[in-house]
């Protein structure tokens, strides 16, 4: 290979491996309680794992080869899930849900976004949790919607108060 050929390769993997630790850090910098999986990860190089504290929910965040991001959390409580997904999208993004999702009652409710193929489900469960499934979306999109989660797990009424107060 020529050298100049075989630099630009290098450079090109050294800005890619770089965009990828940037991803994750903006991941960690929206929930801070993210922590980095050693490999083997599973499915991307870039995986970041969550386990609540004082309760039973977990989840992962991962960073593919094409810097698109997947999230899965599983048993978030409802109001935490809702309000912060609900304040993202606003009510009635998701099929069924007219009055958003923190409303929603028990079921399976869904969203794609045919631009980018990006899906998201969000299965409320009984006794009060929900999972989140986010699969093929931009880094920036789940960042968002982890800062959202991060502020209705401490607050779970923050985002009612701003709106009232407008």
């Amino acid at each position: 290979m020529q050298s100049h050929v075989e630099a630009a390769i290098k450079d090109w993997q050294q800005q890619y491996e770089e965009l990828q630790t940037s991803a994750a850090d903006m991941m960690r910098v929206a929930f801070p309680s993210l922590k980095a999986m050693q490999s083997p990860t599973g499915c991307c190089d870039v995986r970041l794992q969550w386990k609540e504290e004082d309760g039973q929910a977990t989840g992962y965040v991962c960073i593919d080869d094409f810097m698109q991001a997947t999230l899965q959390f599983e048993n978030v409580p409802h109001p935490v899930a809702g309000q912060a997904l609900d304040e993202v999208f606003g009510p009635g993004w998701f099929e069924g849900t007219t009055a958003g999702v923190r409303e929603a009652g028990e079921g399976v409710y869904y969203w794609s976004d045919e631009n980018n193929g990006a899906e998201w489900e969000v299965t409320v469960l009984p006794g009060g949790l929900a999972n989140l499934n986010i699969e093929y979306t931009n880094a920036a999109d789940i960042a968002t919607l982890l800062d959202g989660l991060r502020v209705a797990y401490e607050d779970p009424y923050a985002y009612e108060e701003e709106d009232a107060a407008t």
